[in-house]
């Protein structure tokens, strides 16, 4: 697979449908993430903001639930 292969973690989460259902898809991506992290919601938002990056162990585990490679989900930037 390539680069383009995949998508970013903020781009899944951006790609989710908007609220149709009692809880809103993405509240239940951002709840998610945390309870498989052990993370506040608010560090996974500010991951998906680019404030913030997870640790190796955050990141394996959220390549295992979301089947995407780090590398993709949360691309180096050259700051």
């Amino acid at each position: 697979m390539t680069e383009t292969d995949y998508q970013s973690f903020a781009q899944i989460y951006k790609g989710l449908p908007e609220r149709t259902e009692v809880k809103a898809p993405k509240t239940a991506f951002v709840e998610r993430i945390a309870e498989i992290t052990k993370k506040s919601t608010k560090t996974v938002r500010c991951w998906i903001a680019g404030v913030q990056r997870p640790d190796a162990l955050c990141q394996s585990l959220i390549e295992k639930e979301l089947g995407v490679p780090g590398e993709y989900l949360f691309p180096k930037t050259d700051d």
